[in-house]
């Protein structure tokens, strides 16, 4: 049984670590540890998974991942109604091959300077990229199969679509790639395609992490799938700080 000064002293831990998450948008599991750990407080995994589920219960912090918390309540939005003709379009005649699809124009809001041209990028398996992009064009979309980097200079249309191979275990919803998958794309393409640059990049990812929450877990699983991770890295990682990863 517990004595008041053991109360106390978990009641006061439980305050600094609440002052302590509530200064970051984002934080992990081995921040908090650490964080308990510096402040003198040896408690069990189960005490602290106890914090944490009262700061998820008062609403200070919800789930960002695997290991990953934010104080951001609100998920990034996407209209899906937008992009319905060409996914019913694509289903209709070819119900089985998985794809998904995004544009950069479901990123408008978090662009640092206005877009005068959207693209749409279009995941499908390999052995049906090219049936795909056969039947769009012959239904009147500009489409593009699979152009290389050294393609930069093609005279892209406004909402052309760029037919890529899918990438394995890529999350989506309702055909449309989930945020974490489109900010990973968006650094690879920009590269290729010549999109934007990286001053451009980074702001659309810290406004990205500042207004809203993101699964930190996936982006960063996807990313190391992409090979870019220590890009992705570096920008969450000096948008919280050095001990912001697992």
């Amino acid at each position: 049984m517990l004595n008041k000064k053991q109360i106390g002293v978990k009641t006061e831990a439980f305050n600094k670590l609440k002052n302590f998450v509530s200064s970051r948008k984002y934080v992990s599991l081995r921040q908090i540890n650490f964080f308990l750990e510096d402040h003198g407080y040896n408690y069990s995994r189960e005490t602290i998974q106890k914090y944490i589920r009262q700061l998820k219960k008062e609403g200070v912090l919800h789930s960002a991942g695997r290991g990953y918390y934010s104080i951001n309540k609100k998920q990034f939005p996407i209209n899906y109604d937008e992009y319905s003709n060409i996914i019913e379009l694509i289903k209709s005649k070819y119900p089985l091959p998985e794809f998904s699809l995004w544009s950069t124009k479901m990123l408008a809001p978090l662009f640092h300077h206005l877009q005068n041209k959207f693209l749409t990028f279009l995941f499908v398996d390999f052995d049906s990229m090219q049936t795909i992009n056969d039947y769009l064009l012959q239904n009147d979309y500009s489409t593009f199969l699979n152009p290389s980097i050294n393609e930069k200079n093609i005279a892209f249309k406004n909402n052309s679509i760029i037919v890529r191979p899918a990438v394995t275990r890529s999350k989506s919803e309702n055909h449309i790639s989930v945020i974490e998958k489109i900010i990973v794309d968006l650094f690879i393409e920009s590269d290729r395609l010549n999109l934007i640059d990286f001053y451009e990049y980074r702001k659309i990812l810290e406004a990205l992490l500042s207004s809203f929450r993101v699964n930190i877990s996936y982006l960063l699983d996807y990313s190391e799938r992409r090979k870019i991770d220590g890009e992705i890295k570096g920008i969450i990682g000096g948008y919280t700080n050095a001990t912001f990863f697992n």
